[in-house]
């Protein structure tokens, strides 16, 4: 029963049983902050921290079942961090639930349960050396393991309680088996909005308009001076560069002296290189400068050099490289709103019948004959809601994509009891995973619901 579970976006409740699929991997460094509202850890429920060592444990317990899964995270950092704090407040919200019922796992439990983890053994038995080896290589200690333990064997004992009063009705399975294999019967009309001729120069006016987000080389807007040592002298030369550091923190640019030479203004790229008259040293710091390290400090034999970090610059491609984009994204805004408009409009002629609206809109009439809820969702690329709707509403209107389906019901043909039987003990455990992963979902919107939560945002930066 915890298997569905186990696989959803929150946590995987038995961490103990997974954990160590990851051994070996370095753990990220843990920065403690102090913010306003005094929270130093990675959130508050309910007046209690969750610590940032519990929040990049399991950021490092997502991090590596993905790449198990061959999967590259590295662009999937903010979306990991995301999954990462909601599983640790979903945690936290599940154990003091469990507090209150009176059923948060014992000393003793998590003992038994951390003597039962294979990772830890050594010839058969636990290894206390072996747990502490494997639990430093994480950079976690053995009393944030065991508190980790204890919630998630609490929560499997508030989801044990909620087991026992869970079930599935004959009549659920029953009618979702009879809306799968009942074959349907009757008139399928397809109606599909004129079709958009695209011109180029409405094409290039969208592109003129939204250029800015087709973007392509991103680079950095910099300036750069040089103060001369040789000209100048040693003493002068160092008073000239912490006078004009001081004016660049503040956020001046223009310098007007004649020992301050700007040498360089423009944008530049990753290539540096291309950069004349300045030093190895600074081609390599430059390409560090950003909005957060703004200003850039080098000193050569014979001169200081200070680069000043002033926007970004994002250079959209040109319009060929993406005017078949351009195409498809009108002819898609387009579709929304033409089937949209065509179904406010067939929505209020519906009385006029199938007959007369595939006159009038030039639309597609098919015949259907014995043919599944499944097979018509496959055919015109409906969504699973459909299939009671079709049982339910002998006739009606759906909105599609690309058109408008009308459709009429004469007969509806229930299945045989032979195949209600063969799917019945199919899906009837599918069917229970599934009830049962949306009552815990329902469970978790209210502890949440009814919690007070604050969230570090800084750990996103």
């Amino acid at each position: 029963m915890f298997a569905k579970i186990a696989e959803s976006k929150w946590m995987k409740f038995v961490l103990f049983i997974t954990t160590f699929a990851f051994v070996g991997t370095a753990f990220v460094a843990i920065v403690i902050y102090k913010f306003a509202g005094n929270i130093t850890g990675a959130a508050v429920v309910n007046g209690r921290e969750i610590s940032l060592q519990e929040f990049y444990y399991q950021v490092n317990v997502i991090q590596n079942r993905l790449e198990n899964q061959g999967v590259d995270t590295a662009p999937l950092k903010k979306e990991i961090y995301d999954q990462a704090l909601e599983a640790v407040i979903d945690r936290e919200l599940l154990y003091q639930e469990a507090e209150k019922e009176g059923i948060a796992a014992t000393k003793e439990e998590v003992k038994r349960a951390i003597l039962d983890v294979e990772a830890f053994k050594e010839d058969g038995r636990f290894s206390k050396d072996r747990y502490i080896a494997l639990l430093s290589g994480m950079n976690i200690s053995p009393q944030l393991f065991e508190e980790i333990v204890r919630k998630d064997l609490s929560a499997q004992h508030l989801f044990t309680f909620l087991d026992a009063s869970f079930y599935l009705s004959d009549e659920e399975i029953n009618s979702y088996v009879y809306k799968q294999l009942s074959k349907l019967s009757g008139d399928f009309l397809y109606i599909k909005p004129q079709p958009l001729k695209i011109s180029e120069e409405e094409a290039k006016r969208y592109y003129e308009k939204h250029k800015s987000e087709y973007t392509g080389k991103e680079g950095k807007e910099v300036i750069i001076y040089r103060i001369d040592i040789d000209k100048n002298n040693q003493e002068k030369s160092e008073k000239l560069a912490k006078d004009l550091f001081l004016r660049l923190k503040k956020g001046e640019t223009e310098i007007k002296n004649e020992d301050i030479k700007i040498i360089f203004k423009d944008v530049i790229y990753d290539d540096t290189d291309s950069i004349s008259n300045i030093p190895e040293e600074l081609k390599k710091k430059l390409k560090e400068i950003s909005p957060d390290k703004n200003i850039i400090f080098v000193k050569t034999d014979d001169a200081y050099y200070l680069s000043r970090f002033i926007r970004a610059v994002k250079e959209p491609l040109p319009y060929e490289k993406v005017k078949d984009e351009i195409y498809s994204k009108l002819k898609e805004d387009y579709e929304k709103r033409a089937v949209k408009e065509l179904y406010e409009k067939i929505s209020k002629e519906s009385d006029k019948g199938i007959q007369s609206l595939m006159k009038k809109y030039d639309g597609k009439l098919e015949k259907i004959k014995d043919e599944t809820v499944r097979d018509l969702i496959v055919r015109y690329g409906l969504t699973p809601e459909y299939m009671k709707l079709f049982i339910k509403d002998r006739e009606g209107i759906i909105p599609l994509k690309d058109g408008i389906l009308v459709y009429k019901i004469d007969k509806v043909t229930p299945p045989t009891d032979e195949e209600s039987g063969e799917l019945k003990k199919l899906v009837e455990p599918l069917l229970k995973n599934e009830k049962y992963n949306t009552l815990v979902q329902m469970y978790i919107d209210k502890l949440r619901k009814d919690a007070e939560i604050i969230r570090n945002e800084r750990i996103f930066r």
